[in-house]
């Protein structure tokens, strides 16, 4: 894949995220006020959305990661940096799992969780399209410089 397909691809996956985090984030904010959300409609929503997750990161770290690499001479340091940022990620999606698995905890005490993941998730995204997705990294042409001596 091109530079520019894999930005584009994230860029789209990332849209779709958002889109669930709204649905995620309306049924979270409902059940913290007491509000009647079917029993495991939210946990399901919200497993959903973690599952979609662990796939997209997968596919980054397969397409997005290499791209990266060979975008120019900081590509290593950017890939340290992104690799670094997918095994803190991928340590609080574990984490949200686990609570979202816990059925003795009160569904008011799982939407407060998901409010905040869901802030922590849109911040990640935002960082992630300014850091690695911007249009001067992930571009297809090749920008060669012509040193001679003399």
């Amino acid at each position: 894949m091109q530079p520019v397909e894999v930005r584009t691809h994230v860029l789209s996956d990332h849209d779709k995220l958002r889109q669930r985090l709204i649905r995620i984030e309306v049924l979270a904010r409902e059940a913290a006020a007491g509000g009647e959300v079917a029993p495991g409609i939210l946990r399901g929503e919200a497993e959903c959305l973690l599952e979609r997750l662990a796939v997209h990161m997968t596919w980054e770290d397969q397409h997005l990661v290499p791209a990266l690499r060979d975008a120019d001479a900081w590509g290593d340091a950017r890939c340290e940096r992104f690799a670094e940022e997918h095994r803190e990620q991928r340590e609080m999606l574990q984490n949200a799992l686990a609570e979202l698995r816990d059925e003795s905890r009160p569904e008011a005490d799982v939407a407060g969780g998901l409010l905040g993941l869901v802030a922590l998730l849109r911040g990640d995204m935002e960082e992630e399209e300014s850091v690695f997705l911007d249009e001067r990294v992930l571009r297809d042409d090749v920008v060669g410089i012509d040193v001679s001596s003399g």
